[in-house]
């Protein structure tokens, strides 16, 4: 077995703690329960993602506002699913070059923090 070690906000620690005592099980009793039942595999993913956007705002990651991100993950389905119109790609490539922008000034950010 694999030992894993999770930095959590304090607020998103708590919400662990009170689920696995209201479920009377131990945080990482809790934690495995939900990383491996099938039926809430979609609820596990869920939560996965609150606490990997957690994890991300503590760090200083900026992102997307909430509807550019919901829309470029949709130009990405329908990329997918046929070719975008020119007034699609171009939509995509702006969106795809501010998350970039994003990422990087925020990785430039978090290399500036460690390098103190």
């Amino acid at each position: 077995m694999k030992e894993v070690t999770l930095t959590l906000p304090e607020k998103t620690y708590e919400r662990l703690v009170a689920d696995a005592a209201s479920a009377h099980k131990s945080p990482e009793q809790w934690i495995m329960d939900r990383l491996f039942t099938e039926q809430d595999a979609r609820i596990a993913a869920a939560e996965l993602h609150i606490l990997l956007t957690a994890a991300l705002d503590a760090l200083g990651f900026q992102r997307l506002e909430p509807e550019k991100a919901k829309r470029l993950s949709e130009l990405l389905q329908v990329r997918k699913e046929r070719p975008l119109s020119s007034d699609e790609t171009a939509e995509l490539n702006a969106l795809l070059a501010k998350a970039e922008v994003l990422e990087l000034a925020s990785l430039q950010r978090l290399a500036a923090t460690l390098e103190h």
